[in-house]
C-alpha cells in the first residue's frame, strides 16, 4: 500500500492494511481490515460485515468526510442509517459562515451559487441568461459505482462584459455539469450536521474513536 509521507515528504510503499473501527463511548463494536489507503471505500464492506456478524443495523452512523461520497450516501440511506457523514467542502463551507467574510466577486459565478429554477430545470446567471439542461452524461467510480450527470450551457456568452470574471473559455458557452443526487445528499448533510443534534454527534465522533486509535497506535508501534 502508498503510505503516507514520511519526514522528508517521501511517498512509502509498504506492506500493510487499513483497519476500520466502528465504536460506542470508546469501545470497539466492530472492527475490518481492508487493502486499500483511501476510507471511501472501505464503508461499504465494513457495513456488510457489521451486519452479517450482528444480523441488525445501527441507527446512526457519524463520519469524517473520508466517507462522504454518493456512493455512502446512497448505501445508508438504503439500509435505512441516519448518516452524520462530512463531505470534502463541508468544514471550509463552516469556517467562511463563522467566519462571516464577504464572498469574492468572482464567488457569484461559482456554479453553487447560480440560481436553480428546478421547474424548468435551468440555471440563471448574473447577467439573467437562462442556463438550460443540454444532456445528461453516465460516469463509473473505480468501484463500479454509476453516477449521472446533467449539463447545462449558456445560449450565447458573446459580448458579455462579465464573461472574463464567469467562465475561462474564450470561444465556447459556459457549460456548468450537475449531480443532482449528490447535490441533494449534500444538502440533507448540511441540515443534519449543523443541526443541534448534529453538532452534538459531531463532537462525540471525536472524543470517542480518535482517542481509540490514540490508544491502539502506541501499542502497535511497540509491537
Amino acid at each position: 500500500m502508498r503510505m503516507k509521507e514520511d519526514l522528508m515528504l517521501n511517498g512509502q510503499l509498504k506492506p500493510g492494511y487499513n483497519v476500520q473501527i466502528s465504536s460506542e463511548s470508546q469501545f470497539v463494536i466492530h472492527y475490518s481490515i481492508h487493502q486499500t489507503t483511501n476510507d471511501i471505500h472501505t464503508l461499504k464492506p465494513h457495513i456488510a460485515s457489521y451486519e452479517y456478524l450482528y444480523e441488525t443495523l445501527p441507527d446512526y452512523l457519524t463520519a469524517d468526510a473520508g466517507y462522504g461520497s454518493e456512493e455512502n450516501y446512497d448505501l445508508l440511506e438504503q439500509k435505512g442509517i441516519q448518516a452524520y457523514v462530512k463531505y470534502n467542502p463541508f468544514d471550509k463551507e463552516e469556517q467562511t459562515y463563522k467566519s462571516k467574510k464577504k464572498k469574492k466577486a468572482k464567488n457569484d459565478f461559482h456554479r453553487d451559487n447560480l440560481y436553480y429554477n428546478a421547474e424548468k430545470d435551468c440555471y440563471i446567471c448574473p447577467m439573467g441568461q437562462q442556463i438550460n439542461n443540454i444532456y445528461h452524461t453516465k460516469k463509473t467510480t473505480k468501484s463500479g459505482y454509476k453516477q449521472t450527470y446533467s449539463v447545462y450551457q449558456t445560449q450565447n456568452c458573446h459580448g458579455c462584459p462579465l464573461r472574463a470574471v464567469c467562465h475561462r473559455s474564450k470561444y465556447n458557452n459556459r457549460k456548468i455539469e450537475r449531480n443532482h443526487n449528490l447535490e441533494g445528499h449534500k444538502q440533507i448533510m448540511r441540515e443534519r450536521l449543523t443541526s443541534n443534534d448534529g453538532l452534538k454527534r459531531r463532537k462525540k465522533r471525536t472524543a470517542d474513536v480518535e482517542l481509540v486509535f490514540g490508544q491502539i497506535k502506541p501499542k502497535l508501534q511497540t509491537i
